[in-house]
């Protein structure tokens, strides 16, 4: 059993909409490894992961003289269900510690994504001018989420046996998105997250 919790972003690849700043999220999950050698284990799993962060973008436009400004701010909160497959690579003991570290993918399946924020329209031309403002919360957009997404996980950590065969473990893992969460052809943007694994294995 694992707890994850992370700093997660979102990277854009899109022209006029930047990341604006990480979100606190977190993972949970059953994981198992499946000995190759003495130092080499086959790790996986299943884990249900929190994702996000947040995005701004703006576009302005010039008609007549008149230009109008949209500046859309927005948080995302994905949930995904992932099966990491991982090598996991460790040292023999020492001094009751076996350090380890973990290479590999995670392919991860959307089963939730909503959205807070807020669009301002500024409107301006000669002695004019005006703004407005529309906010929205917990908005679903899965529609707007690809169904897929895979990662690269790399990990690094300590392994402690506390009896017999069970031991706790915790380590830093960073998690690097591969494939364009979006599934609009005006934006794209890969999730991200840095965490902090902490676990038991029986």
């Amino acid at each position: 059993m694992k707890i994850c919790p992370n700093m997660a972003w979102l990277k854009s690849d899109t022209k006029g909409i930047e990341s604006d700043g990480s979100v606190t999220r977190f993972s949970y999950g059953l994981i198992t490894e499946f000995r190759i050698a003495e130092n080499y284990a086959f790790a996986t799993g299943i884990d249900i992961a929190y994702r996000g962060g947040k995005l701004k973008g703006e576009t302005s436009t010039v008609l007549n003289d008149t230009t109008t400004t949209i500046v859309s701010e927005s948080t995302l909160k994905l949930q995904y269900i992932e099966l990491p497959l991982t090598l996991k690579l460790k040292t023999n003991e020492i001094g009751h510690l076996r350090y380890y570290l973990q290479v590999g993918v995670a392919p991860g399946f959307s089963l939730r994504a909503r959205a807070d924020g807020k669009s301002t329209t500024q409107i301006r031309s000669t002695g004019y001018q005006a703004n407005s403002t529309a906010e929205f919360e917990d908005q679903d957009v899965k529609d707007d989420i690809n169904n897929i997404n895979l990662s690269m996980v790399i990990g690094a950590g300590v392994e402690y046996n506390l009896s017999g065969t069970t031991n706790f473990f915790g380590g830093i893992v960073f998690n690097n998105g591969f494939t364009d969460v979006s599934d609009s052809k005006d934006a794209k943007y890969v999730s991200n997250f840095l965490g902090l694994n902490l676990g038991v294995l029986f």
